[in-house]
């Protein structure tokens, strides 16, 4: 049984460990988690009027039994999520129900671990109702806007980095933390495939086109001038450093802005294109889940929401009786 008389620092720092070593979550999912659980920690400074020989914002340095913790303490935090009234130090803006979720998501899997370690009594957030939330279709980049923008003849109207990375993006459907990370040799050129770690460091072999390889080819020449630092990732700046997140997402957004006139321009659109365009030539559901590198079908499902939509679409338009 757990220490009585604990610092929720020290709860909190005990659960990110177990996230960070066990688990292998990456920076930003432990950011995420952290803020959230620090929030937690505030409602419980507040609520429960907690003494705390030296209480700090950034420390959390106060005294909690979270046996002590019930159900009905989980729901008046969530309430308060909903309120326009804040319950965070910090001026914040209000949360939707997908922020809420989250959040209720993170608080489930932060007691669900103290429990399962038998460090309380019992779980409390295990009784949490996740509210409900409209559907929200992935947007995608047409054929059309691809075709427009990759397959242009003359060879000056994409960048060979640019053209690079979007060809291995939509050829693959990657993460842009598994682009940016990706080693020069976790790439097999004679089967056309590479080897990513994903969520969690999970490995998977991912196969590429023949267009994205000969692009590929045509940056490697480029690369190898470039990459003064010897580094081992494979896309590198032209001052011989490792691509970072915004340079990419910027990269994306400057060149697609020219052909299509979707809002949102970013990596993960193209990653939502990749799965769309499969499944409307009829691949399956499940190789398409494990070549984005889902843990779960359903993740991948909201996919064939799209095409079932577009389906529709295409249905009404055309049936004498639609």
């Amino acid at each position: 049984m757990q220490q009585k008389n604990k610092y929720y620092s020290d709860y909190l720092n005990k659960y990110l460990d177990y996230l960070k070593y066990s688990k292998h979550y990456s920076v930003h999912t432990l950011i995420s988690y952290e803020n959230d659980l620090r929030q937690f920690g505030i409602f419980l400074w507040k609520s429960f009027d907690l003494k705390s020989d030296d209480y700090k914002d950034s420390e959390l340095l106060f005294q909690i039994d979270l046996n002590k913790i019930t159900l009905p303490d989980l729901k008046s935090f969530v309430a308060g999520l909903f309120d326009e009234k804040k319950i965070d130090i910090k001026k914040v803006s209000k949360f939707n129900s997908r922020s809420i979720s989250r959040k209720i998501s993170v608080l489930k899997s932060f007691f669900k671990y103290f429990y399962k370690y038998n460090l309380i009594l019992k779980n409390p957030a295990s009784g949490l109702i996740f509210p409900k939330t409209s559907k929200k279709f992935p947007v995608f980049f047409s054929q059309d806007n691809i075709s427009e923008l990759l397959d242009k003849k003359g060879g000056t109207a994409l960048k060979i980095l640019d053209k690079a990375i979007i060809e291995l993006f939509y050829s693959t459907g990657i993460r842009l933390s598994e682009l940016i990370n990706l080693k020069y040799q976790d790439i097999d050129r004679g089967e056309r495939t590479i080897k990513v770690f994903g969520k969690g460091s999970k490995e998977r072999i991912i196969p590429f086109g023949k267009k994205a390889d000969e692009a590929m080819n045509n940056y490697t020449e480029i690369r190898n001038i470039c990459n003064i630092n010897k580094l081992d990732n494979f896309f590198v700046s032209n001052k011989g450093k490792k691509l970072y997140p915004m340079q990419v997402y910027r990269l994306i957004k400057k060149d697609f802005s020219a052909v299509s006139e979707l809002k949102k321009k970013s990596p993960h659109i193209l990653r939502h294109t990749f799965a769309t365009h499969l499944l409307d030539k009829g691949a399956d559901i499940r190789a398409v889940k494990d070549l984005l590198g889902h843990e779960s079908l359903s993740t991948t499902q909201v996919y064939t929401h799209v095409t079932a939509e577009k389906l529709k679409k295409v249905y009404k338009q055309a049936h004498p009786k639609a």
